[in-house]
């Protein structure tokens, strides 16, 4: 059971070192936009990987697409970026990198943002989808397993032997 009670106002996210951030609510529409952001860029960073192996052409230069944690890795970096792009508003605490003038809210200051500072995108993406993530976990929690049994839950049960021996009252005659 879910409890609709989700944000429909932006709000601030205080994400460490000074720095603020206003947001739309992590909505469904944001949420999917986030990831076609990150489908789109792990396609085309695939596509100039293999073109470039193709050709013999060097590829030192590019992430190695073929390892999956390093797969892994830019999926995450790539949804948190699509996410900030889509979801920041407004911002506190970000300067540009001469002077002392706020930097304007832009995907590039967005991106620089979040690769810049991985302690900042890994709070942005903590407290931004901390809602989402509960509300898959609820939902997770709350269905049936197909078993009828929790998936998640510690097994207690010890092995029987394959011929468990019965019982038998104290009254009852054994056969000999």
């Amino acid at each position: 059971m879910l409890k609709l009670n989700i944000q429909t106002e932006a709000y601030w996210l205080e994400l460490g070192l000074g720095v603020k951030v206003k947001v739309r609510p992590c909505t469904s529409p944001i949420f999917y936009a986030a990831r076609a952001f990150m489908n789109k860029r792990l396609t085309e960073l695939g596509a100039e990987y293999r073109k470039r192996k193709e050709i013999g052409a060097s590829v030192d230069d590019l992430p190695d697409v073929e390892n999956v944690e390093i797969r892994e890795a830019l999926a995450e970096e790539y949804l948190t970026r699509g996410l900030a792009r889509a979801a920041i508003i407004d911002w506190d605490g970000i300067l540009e990198s001469t002077g002392d003038a706020k930097a304007p809210v832009t995907p590039e200051k967005i991106d620089e943002l979040m690769t810049g500072f991985w302690s900042i995108a890994a709070s942005f993406s903590q407290q931004y989808t901390g809602v989402r993530e509960l509300i898959e976990a609820e939902k997770k929690d709350l269905s049936v397993a197909p078993n009828g049994t929790s998936e998640t839950a510690q097994d207690i049960a010890e092995t029987v032997p394959k011929r468990a021996k019965t019982v038998r009252s104290k009254s009852t005659p054994q056969k000999a």
